[in-house]
């Protein structure tokens, strides 16, 4: 029994280490972002919440514009540990020769709640069906399909206004029936600062590889977001 425990140790621990730190991949490129997010929510008594998201994003060492998203989406509260959601974002996206594309994104949550005392812990499930470029409107072209899978623990220190949370989510790309791969881990470790009980301010910072992919990334990313409820 104590040696199947301290394989499960040593299986957690050496996950957790490829998730912070990441693998060295053969031409890896290495690169630092930030994001900007505004997010506004609006929440009511049957359970139902809407949302509308937009960020702004820069890379290769935050000179350069990556790309815009504009996000909405809504989710229902079906039981007091489960919430289910959907939604569509347009993505606008500059590539090396700097020109603009434009993406749609469709999806669909699934997620798990738990509530200890100040910890709430999530396990969220989405499915993303997207079109990788919008030449002009109705046309799209080059479908994709792609799973996520989100662990996230949150934590507010009672008697203030700040919080802390940390999340690990994969991305697993689905090229067709008989073939998919884990493309990207993005590792979370952010704070939370309540101005009112209305609006708060955010900073996180992300850890980003990609996998299985022609020119793979490790992304260091700041991301700073402001969120109000109405």
């Amino acid at each position: 029994m104590m040696t199947i425990k301290q394989s499960k140790r040593t299986f957690l621990f050496i996950f957790l280490l490829t998730s912070l730190f990441g693998v060295n991949l053969r031409a890896q490129q290495k690169d630092f972002g930030t994001w900007w997010e505004l997010k506004v929510d609006k929440g009511f008594k049957n359970g139902i919440n809407l949302s509308g998201e937009l960020e702004q994003r820069f890379d290769n060492n935050s000179l350069s514009y990556d790309r815009t998203l504009l996000t909405f989406s809504g989710d229902y509260d079906v039981l007091e540990y489960l919430n289910v959601g959907a939604g569509i974002r347009n993505v606008f996206i500059t590539d090396r020769e700097s020109r603009l594309h434009t993406r749609l994104r469709f999806h669909a949550d699934a997620t798990g709640q738990y509530l200890l005392s100040s910890w709430d812990f999530s396990l969220r499930l989405r499915f993303q069906y997207g079109f990788e470029d919008l030449y002009f409107i109705g046309y799209l072209t080059d479908v994709s399909f792609i799973s996520r899978q989100k662990l996230k623990v949150a934590h507010h220190f009672f008697g203030t206004r700040f919080g802390f949370l940390t999340s690990i989510e994969n991305w697993i790309h689905f090229e067709d029936q008989n073939k998919k791969a884990i493309t990207k881990i993005r590792f979370t470790l952010g704070g939370e600062y309540d101005l009112s009980y209305r609006s708060s301010l955010g900073l996180r910072y992300i850890l980003e590889n990609e996998f299985n992919v022609t020119n793979p990334y490790q992304s260091h990313i700041l991301v700073f977001n402001f969120s109000y409820d109405l």
